[in-house]
């Protein structure tokens, strides 16, 4: 009786392991906005070739027609995923030493195949003069397309400044 006990327990602990580490859409678009923000950061002295990379790999995280809108500075446009990217690059080589970091997320999942995700944007960097840090919040729509999760739509809601 105790061996089919301990059989049952362990079955139901791997079950349930088992769940928790399966991917699942939540956790798939937390992944994303981290990759994110980890291609968008930038290392003291990065290489130009690693830049290239990581703006390559930021844009392959967005829909091939990717919104922006920054009310602040009059900024409403459609992106494709290669304008993406050489903004990204310009930006890296504009900041040398930045460090991107998605915060407070809410997720929320409309339909299947779309997600509201709103964040705080934590920017860190150094200018030749000094250090700060900036904060946006985000209202952000990912779409699922081919069962990936890419960002369609970035939208600064609010300017903070710490």
């Amino acid at each position: 009786m105790n061996r089919n006990l301990f059989i049952i327990l362990v079955l139901v602990l791997i079950v349930g392991v088992g769940f928790w580490l399966w991917p699942n859409d939540e956790k798939t678009i937390r992944k994303n906005l981290h990759q994110l923000a980890a291609f968008c950061s930038t290392a003291k002295e990065s290489a130009s070739m690693a830049n290239m990379t990581d703006a390559r790999g930021a844009a392959k995280l967005c829909a091939a027609q990717c919104s922006v809108e920054i009310e602040s500075f009059h900024i409403q446009q459609t992106f494709s995923q290669q304008e993406i990217s050489q903004h990204i690059l310009f930006m890296k080589h504009t900041l040398a030493e930045s460090h991107f970091a998605f915060k407070d997320i809410t997720i929320t999942f409309p339909s299947q195949t779309e997600a509201k995700i709103t964040a705080t944007l934590s920017l860190q960097t150094k200018t030749k003069d000094q250090r700060f840090t900036d904060a946006y919040e985000l209202d952000i729509v990912s779409q699922k397309s081919d069962g990936d999760w890419l960002f369609s739509a970035f939208t600064v809601v609010e300017f903070m400044e710490r």
